[in-house]
C-alpha cells in the first residue's frame, strides 16, 4: 500500500507525538478523509521517514504513533547545489522552484538583475511549493528558499560556496566532466534576455567563469532545470 507523505517543520521525537499544524490537519480531515487508524508517512528534514498511525484526530490537532522508521538514501542531494536564478514571471519561477526541489537542489536564491521582470516573491508560496515537491519526490529534506537579493549583494555576501558558475549564451560550452567531482557549487541563471554586459563584467571582476549549454537559446526556466539536471543527475 502506498502511503501519502507529509512534511512537519518541528523535529520528530518520541514514539508518540502531537501535531498542531492546522493546515495539515485540515488537509487530513477534509481532503484525504483520514480517521483514527489511518497511516501516513511523516518527515522533518532529518533524512528519516516515519510511518505513523493516527491515534487521535481533532479539529485543531492530531496525535500519531510511530510504527516504523526508514532512513532515506539522499542520492539526489549528494551535491550541495545553490541555484541562483534571476526573477522571472511568476508561473515560470514557481516551475523552477518545484523542479529544482525534485532534482535535489539544496538552496534556491532569487536574484534581481537588470532584465528581471519582477522584483518580489511571495515567500510563503515558495515555501509551500518546496514542501509539496519534497513530499512528492521522496527527498528527506526541504531546500532553503532565500530572500530576494540583488546580484551585487549576493556576490558580496559570504553565503555562497567558493565554486561558482555563470550560464550565459555565447560563452564556451559547459564541459560537464570538469564539474562531476565538485560537491558544492553556486549556479547563476539569468532572466529572459540574459545577463547584461555590466553584470557579466561584474562576474568577471569576481573571477567567476561563464559557460553555456550550447548555441541554442533557452528560456530562463528551461535553462535552470537543465543546469540542475546536469549537475545533480
Amino acid at each position: 500500500m502506498r502511503f501519502h507523505r507529509f512534511y512537519i517543520n518541528t523535529p520528530i521525537s518520541g514514539d508518540t507525538f502531537d501535531i498542531t499544524d492546522r493546515d495539515l490537519i485540515h488537509q487530513w480531515r477534509s481532503v484525504f478523509r483520514y480517521n483514527v487508524g489511518s497511516q501516513v508517512i511523516l518527515f522533518d528534514g532529518s533524512g528519516i521517514d516515519y510511518l505513523c498511525m493516527i491515534t487521535s484526530l481533532r479539529n485543531l490537532g492530531a496525535t500519531v504513533s510511530i510504527i516504523k522508521k526508514t532512513k532515506i538514501g539522499e542520492v539526489i542531494s549528494r551535491k550541495n547545489i545553490w541555484l541562483c536564478i534571476a526573477l522571472i514571471k511568476k508561473d515560470n519561477f514557481e516551475l523552477v522552484v518545484q523542479k529544482a526541489t525534485e532534482l535535489g537542489a539544496n538552496h534556491i536564491v532569487p536574484i534581481i538583475c537588470e532584465h528581471s521582470e519582477k522584483k518580489k516573491l511571495k515567500m510563503d508560496r515558495m515555501q509551500k511549493i518546496t514542501i509539496e515537491a519534497s513530499e512528492q519526490s521522496g527527498r528527506g529534506s526541504v531546500p532553503t528558499i532565500h530572500e530576494v537579493v540583488s546580484l551585487q549583494e549576493v556576490l558580496q555576501s559570504n553565503i555562497l560556496p567558493n565554486e561558482k558558475l555563470v550560464f550565459h549564451i555565447g560563452s564556451e560550452k559547459l564541459k560537464i566532466e570538469s564539474y562531476k567531482e565538485i560537491q558544492e557549487i553556486a549556479l547563476f541563471i539569468g532572466p529572459e534576455g540574459g545577463f547584461s554586459d555590466k553584470e557579466i563584467a561584474l562576474f568577471k571582476s569576481y573571477n567567476i567563469p561563464t559557460v553555456s549549454l550550447g548555441t541554442q537559446i533557452l528560456r530562463a526556466e528551461t535553462a535552470a532545470i537543465a543546469v540542475a539536471s546536469l549537475l545533480l543527475l
